[in-house]
């Protein structure tokens, strides 16, 4: 269950990490979700109670982030995924890739169902450029993967632990997005590291507020297959663990994304302080991102405009 995680964004083995000195409150920030991504490195030392705590905290801090259902393996949920899963448009290789998966699926998640604002355009772009992601978290010192766009489309993941994945795109667009991956998984559970292929359907539906403001919900459908009867067998018995990793990590990833999404529409200059930090990004790349940061900050100083010039109107 563990390439669930590689093939949401790409972020399995970011290790949980403290940073010294003292950073910038916007860096602390965004850096806190990234921080909260769980491995398997130490799960008997983890006290489950914090998360529930650190949830609380959460709704109170930022009323317009919340997870509206938890994840689950549910047989129903399942067979309406891979149905809504055979009824969207794919090549044929990707269509052909995602049958061989269902086919010897071995498990199946739906990670957490996840409510919360940001703009569509950075959204979207995070979705398509998971390499800029990956080195926007080198910038805040998190450098614990490698991440490589091979082609368009197409990414090559390598892990310290020695974990190698390969990412395919099969099907690319702003509310539903589908990945292929397949690689050979490392865990201190597991005497031999193992392969799998696995597919995730991420789909997304946007809704605009009156006041212009955005929010997204998102989930994922997760279809993993492993070789044989041994590793599955392997596999469903650490899942109730790995289940667990894969529906917190994909809150974290939700939270680092809205909070991102609010940094750049609010604080454009913390966004361009980073470009000069994130190593491998081609110039086209630093100026479309910064074009989205941009973007999004015209966009909500049009909306505070357009509040202030109601609440004028109110008290003449």
């Amino acid at each position: 269950m563990q390439m669930v995680l590689a093939l949401l964004w790409c972020c399995a083995q970011l290790p949980a990490q403290e940073h010294s000195g003292r950073s910038p409150e916007l860096t602390d920030q965004v850096r806190g979700s990234l921080n909260r991504l769980q491995t398997f490195d130490d799960p008997n030392t983890r006290d489950l109670r914090q998360d529930v705590d650190r949830d609380r905290e959460i709704q109170q801090l930022l009323p317009n982030f919340r997870v509206v259902a938890g994840g689950s393996s549910d047989r129903v949920l399942r067979d309406q995924a891979m149905k809504t899963l055979d009824d969207l448009q794919l090549t044929s290789s990707g269509r052909e890739s995602a049958r061989r998966v269902l086919e010897g699926m071995s498990l199946y998640r739906r990670v957490p169902e996840v409510r919360f604002e940001v703009d569509p355009d950075t959204y979207d772009y995070f979705m398509g450029n998971p390499d800029v992601v990956v080195s926007l978290w080198h910038s805040l010192g998190i450098s614990a993967i490698n991440l490589q766009r091979v082609r368009t489309f197409q990414y090559r993941m390598d892990n310290p632990d020695g974990t190698v994945s390969d990412i395919y795109y099969l099907r690319r667009s702003r509310d539903c997005n589908v990945l292929y991956c397949e690689g050979e998984f490392k865990s201190p559970f597991l005497r031999k590291p193992i392969a799998a292929s696995g597919v995730l359907c991420l789909h997304a539906k946007f809704e605009k507020q009156p006041d212009g403001v955005c929010f997204v919900r998102h989930h994922a459908d997760a279809f993993i297959a492993f070789p044989n009867a041994a590793v599955e067998a392997t596999a469903k018995l650490i899942s109730p663990v790995s289940n667990y990793i894969a529906d917190r990590n994909f809150q974290e990833i939700s939270l680092f994304m809205h909070t991102m999404s609010l940094t750049m529409a609010r604080h454009p200059g913390w966004m361009q302080q980073q470009l000069v930090k994130m190593p491998g990004l081609q110039p086209s790349q630093s100026q479309e991102l910064m074009q989205v940061t941009l973007k999004s900050y015209q966009a909500h100083q049009q909306r505070v405009t357009a509040q202030w010039g109601e609440e004028a109107t109110r008290t003449r």
